[in-house]
């Protein structure tokens, strides 16, 4: 697995990854009405173009993704057949690597496996909240992890 930094030619496959993974990300925290995919979300859009993305390869094929916005991760997505092999880990590695200070990061309440990683990672929760998914409520959790300079 090779992890690079994101190059447009990954387009169709981070679109692909995004719209496969957001039902299971947002399970049991919103209605799954609310999702709509990501090339017609103007605000996931302009999330997704501020963000510096990373993208893990693997014989030509992108397996995953993840971004920060400053201190901010606001992307970390891994294909469905390519879970459970180290992905999500080694992108959520190489982002808290350029990081220092507070890193935060929202999550679906119910996405326990994501929960999971973040949590071996050493976040922890610094609230609980009901939020507005287009148009949707939904309930989310705000995490945070103090990074040392």
């Amino acid at each position: 697995m090779e992890l690079r930094n994101f190059e447009k030619k990954d387009w169709k496959e981070i679109r692909n990854i995004y719209n496969l993974s957001k039902p299971d990300e947002m399970r049991g925290s919103v209605d799954l009405r609310a999702l709509i995919p990501i090339e017609k979300d103007e605000k996931g859009m302009k999330l997704f173009n501020e963000s510096r993305i990373l993208v893990v390869v693997e014989n030509g094929s992108v397996l995953g993704f993840g971004g920060h916005k400053g201190n901010y991760i606001s992307w970390l997505f891994v294909h469905p057949a390519q879970r459970r092999k180290g992905v999500a880990r080694m992108i959520l590695d190489r982002i808290l690597s350029r990081l220092t200070g507070s890193v935060k990061l929202n999550v679906g309440k119910h996405n326990e496996p994501a929960k999971s990683l973040y949590f071996k990672f050493g976040f922890k929760i610094e609230r609980e909240f009901t939020g507005n998914f287009n148009g949707f409520k939904s309930e989310a959790l705000t995490l945070f992890l103090d990074r040392k300079s």
